[in-house]
């Protein structure tokens, strides 16, 4: 789940308003990680219903805190930066459900990274994409801005959610070939590498994957309408996959 997603199922069960659910999105990063996403982890809270925003945020935060420490050693052993493993774990999570993938997913992503390809994941588009919605803000007309350098802005506008927006739980669509072209340091299909931040609050299956990924020389894959995935080595036999599995 991206911060709108949590934010709606928060307001729905602790009876947040528009305002206490705004504040949940906008207002709060993740401390002193600097991380609009991420660090909020997936897990079964128990919350008392007058918490406000900011301490329901430390509080998935402080959990994240206790899930990761485990692995902290581990990807310091590895030769691998926090920060590059959370990307990854979020981009999984949002490419897959199924945890028994997703050992293969991130043995794909390392390999495109290590050999210096784009990534070329509909994820990171539609994280941007999604991002883009409602109000500008005039912080995004320095093209040196923070926003604009962390890819907040578009045409040139910063575009937040609004709680209207985030009521209507439309996240995570399918890409469409005009959203392959959004200028964004998130867009994978664009840069090379990976997006500046992560793009979802991946789970402990997702962040593992990272550590201890699948061996593979495939470079490509998707999954067919059972939810099967397919790999291929070679973009060629990509497109066989296609025909095959998606036509």
């Amino acid at each position: 789940m991206r911060k709108e997603q949590i934010a709606e199922i928060l307001a729905e069960t602790l009876g947040w308003d528009k305002q206490k659910k705004s504040d949940w999105v906008i207002k709060f990063t993740a401390m002193k990680y600097d991380y609009v996403e991420g660090v909020y982890f997936p897990d079964t809270y128990l919350i008392p219903t007058d918490e406000t925003p900011l301490e329901v945020a430390q509080r998935f935060i402080n959990k994240f805190n206790e899930k990761f420490a485990p692995y902290a050693d581990k990807f310091t052993a590895a030769n691998i930066k926090w920060t590059t493993a959370l990307k990854i774990a979020s981009i999984i999570q949002r490419e897959t459900a199924d945890k028994a993938d997703m050992p293969l997913i991130a043995g794909i992503i390392w390999n495109r990274l290590l050999k210096g390809m784009k990534l070329e994941i509909d994820a990171t588009v539609q994280y941007v994409r999604d991002d883009q919605v409602h109000f500008k803000d005039d912080s995004c007309q320095d093209p040196e801005s923070t926003a604009r350098k962390n890819g907040l802005c578009y045409n040139p506008e910063l575009l937040q959610p609004t709680a209207e927006y985030i009521s209507e739980g439309i996240w995570w669509s399918s890409v469409k070939v005009a959203d392959k072209q959004i200028d964004s340091p998130y867009n994978t299909y664009l840069y090379k590498g990976l997006p500046p931040h992560p793009i979802a609050n991946p789970g402990i299956d997702a962040i593992d994957a990272v550590l201890n990924s699948t061996e593979t020389e495939c470079l490509f894959y998707l999954h067919d309408s059972n939810k099967q995935i397919h790999c291929a080595k070679t973009y060629e036999e990509h497109l066989v996959n296609i025909e095959k599995y998606l036509r």
